[in-house]
């Protein structure tokens, strides 16, 4: 069967017709499945998010918004890796032979950024258990500095003598914290706009029973 058949056979009027409603029905399903699973993934990140309390907010709010987010990407990434083959699978394409080469393409790219994955995966143990924050003074490998920057892949340090030293986080084995940097009790913190209500002993927001007091008369 030559290329002007097959394309013939694959590609008509009614064929494509078909062909779009199988590609529209599996985008649907994907995105129903990315969302129940980012569901999934918020539920697991949960507990994770309440360690750093007394933390400054701004660093509070670039911590949890990376735990939410990387296992996030993770599987968007999964679920539209396994929706492209299937929309590839709708036109013809060998599925079996189309995995088993995108799976190989992901292994070989997997090996040559294996110190990154690890890298990234230390990192991300280290934010869950908020062992180190930017502004901490720590000890890592017998070095002591302040730390000036943190992400995924490696931590800054700042020594006394203002020497700057990088780690990358597989190296982060044992941390000693010196110094924690917490929330400045005398600053008025910022208003979380999805933080829930203080509740009193009788079960009332203690914020709205404070601007519907009276005021006291003099």
């Amino acid at each position: 069967m030559d290329l002007r058949t097959v394309l013939a056979n694959n590609f008509n009027f009614q064929n494509l017709i078909f062909k779009g409603i199988s590609v529209v029905f599996i985008a649907l399903f994907f995105e129903i499945a990315v969302w129940w699973l980012g569901r999934v993934v918020e539920k697991m990140t949960a507990p994770l998010l309440a360690v750093d309390q007394g933390r400054e907010q701004g660093w509070r709010v670039r911590r949890r918004a990376l735990l939410r987010q990387a296992p996030r990407w993770a599987v968007r990434a999964l679920c539209y890796t396994v929706a492209l083959i299937l929309v590839f699978s709708v036109f013809g394409a060998p599925v079996l032979e189309l995995g088993i080469a995108i799976a190989a393409t992901v292994g070989i790219i997997g090996a040559a950024m294996l110190p990154a994955l690890r890298d990234a995966a230390q990192g991300y143990s280290l934010l869950s258990e908020d062992v180190l924050a930017v502004g901490d003074v720590v000890e890592i490998a017998n070095r002591q500095g302040t730390v000036e920057r943190f992400t995924l892949r490696g931590t800054w340090l700042r020594d006394s003598e203002g020497h700057g030293c990088y780690f990358s986080n597989s190296e982060v084995k044992n941390v000693v914290v010196l110094r924690r940097k917490i929330e400045d009790a005398s600053k008025k913190p910022l208003q979380d706009p999805n933080a829930l209500p203080d509740i009193n002993a009788n079960g009332r927001d203690a914020n709205a029973n404070a601007k519907n007091a009276a005021p006291a008369r003099k």
